[in-house]
């Protein structure tokens, strides 16, 4: 079973009602969230969930999917 996030992305990738636009507005959105959880913890915070690198992975498969690139997720974007 997958995450929450995969789950919304995969909804979202099969969402006939959105153009692809609209589509990788909604992905890059959840790819910033993704990213700013990574940072915090980086930061010292503690994580919400374990899963933050597979959902940013799932997040960046799918705007790959439309024909976009991911953010630089290098150690220097942390």
């Amino acid at each position: 079973m997958g995450s929450e996030v995969e789950r919304r992305v995969e909804s979202l990738l099969h969402d006939e009602a959105l153009d692809r636009a609209a589509k990788v507005s909604k992905l890059r959105q959840m790819e910033a969230d993704a990213m700013a959880r990574q940072r915090a913890s980086t930061e010292g915070m503690s994580p919400a969930t374990s899963r933050d690198a597979e959902d940013l992975k799932a997040v960046e498969k799918a705007l790959l999917e439309l024909g976009e690139t991911a953010i630089d997720t290098g150690p220097a974007s942390l």
